[in-house]
């Protein structure tokens, strides 16, 4: 699994040392890992356009921000169901990666916009690296 981003960067934006930690997610997510269930393009997709959709008309979805939670936990959810016994689905590591980010955005326009950075950037790479 790559190294932790902090929810730091929500409040200093991208860093160029911060790109190969993004590029090493986008990686995993697309590949997955022994045991680990890759994410698909559709379930990042889902997940990203959500984020554009809030991004579109800020001033009124910011409420909305928080409920990107729990929609990607559903998600997390069905890819445990459909997964094998003894494998690790990577959509529940992206969960947990974004989790403390989401939960710190507090309706704060720069942050979130921080935030959509970083989801770009996984998403980028994940299509970059194969993901389907």
């Amino acid at each position: 699994m790559p190294e932790s981003i902090s929810k730091e960067v929500l409040k200093n934006g991208i860093t160029a040392d911060l790109i190969p930690k993004l590029e090493n997610w986008g990686n995993y997510l697309a590949n997955g890992d022994r045991n680990v269930k890759k994410m698909t393009t559709s379930q990042i997709r889902k997940f990203f356009g959500e984020i554009k959709r809030i991004q579109a008309d800020f001033d009124n979805c910011q409420q909305e921000i928080i409920l990107l939670d729990p929609k990607i936990a559903y998600a997390v959810g069905r890819a445990k169901k459909d997964a094998k016994r003894d494998e690790r689905v990577a959509i529940e590591e992206f969960y947990n990666l974004l989790n403390p980010m989401i939960r710190d955005i507090n309706g704060d326009k720069k942050k979130f916009k921080h935030f959509v950075q970083v989801c770009e950037a996984i998403v980028a790479y994940h299509r970059a690296k194969g993901g389907e």
